[in-house]
């Protein structure tokens, strides 16, 4: 069973979203469980797999959808060779923002509506970060939290970090970092396409609990300044233009 764990205080695009799941996962068995009322998304996620029965467990934000019509096939596969998987992240870790490490570190497609007040949108920017010469990226460190999936074993030893980050920012790369630490396999697989509305909120908040991040993990993250980052980015296309784009990207790989 793979149970979909997702904090949402909008009522529209959790039924949306759902929808999404639930098109695209068929008969295999899933529970979907809503978080509506979460201290934080450490704790609300904690919550979310002290209900779950599910042997994969996927996190991930309301204002995503998923482009991939073969996104479960995909997920079991990859969840068979790796403890933790997502759609964009870093194999060189140096702070608590996973694109700090820039090029040639950071790995993965998101894609964004082109007007980020309509949503679910109808044309996208994709972005590529690492190029096409691998479709799967093994040996990532941290992941973005839009959405990741696990295997129970990782959350049996692993959990989100409720007290150092009592809010909305860092708890990804903190539980993604956590697992890597703990000997976890963890992988960008960038054929699992993903729109996610928002581009980031980097506020006076985030700030605070960066502060957090680097004090927890001093020692283990490298001294670095941050190197140039680069995307490549594909502007104003449909779903099935991505589709294609995505297809180019195993035939570049074969």
């Amino acid at each position: 069973m793979i149970s979909i764990i997702i904090c949402s205080i909008s009522p529209e695009k959790f039924v949306f979203v759902s929808k999404n799941y639930t098109e695209l996962l068929g008969n295999a068995p899933f529970e979907i469980i809503g978080i509506h009322d979460a201290q934080s998304l450490c704790e609300g996620y904690n919550r979310g797999i002290n209900q779950s029965r599910g042997d994969i467990l996927i996190f991930c934000h309301d204002d995503i959808e998923i482009i991939s019509p073969d996104f479960y096939p995909l997920l079991c596969q990859y969840l068979q060779v790796y403890d933790v998987v997502g759609c964009a992240g870093t194999t060189h870790l140096v702070a608590s923002n996973w694109g700090f490490a820039g090029d040639p570190y950071m790995h993965g497609t998101v894609i964004y509506p082109v007007t980020a007040d309509v949503w679910p949108g109808t044309h996208f920017d994709l972005g590529v970060w690492g190029g096409v010469s691998s479709v799967v990226v093994e040996g990532i460190q941290a992941l973005d939290g839009f959405f990741f999936a696990v295997n129970r074993r990782v959350v049996n030893e692993i959990r989100f970090d409720e007290q150092n980050f009592d809010g909305f920012h860092i708890y990804d790369t903190d539980f993604t970092f956590a697992a890597y630490l703990a000997g976890f396999k963890l992988a960008v697989c960038k054929d699992i396409l993903i729109a996610h509305q928002s581009r980031g909120n980097y506020c006076e908040k985030y700030a605070a609990f960066s502060a957090k991040f680097m004090e927890k993990y001093q020692g283990r993250l490298p001294v670095q300044e941050c190197n140039n980052r680069q995307v490549a980015l594909a502007k104003n296309l449909d779903r099935v233009q991505i589709l294609r784009i995505r297809d180019s990207f195993r035939v570049a790989r074969s």
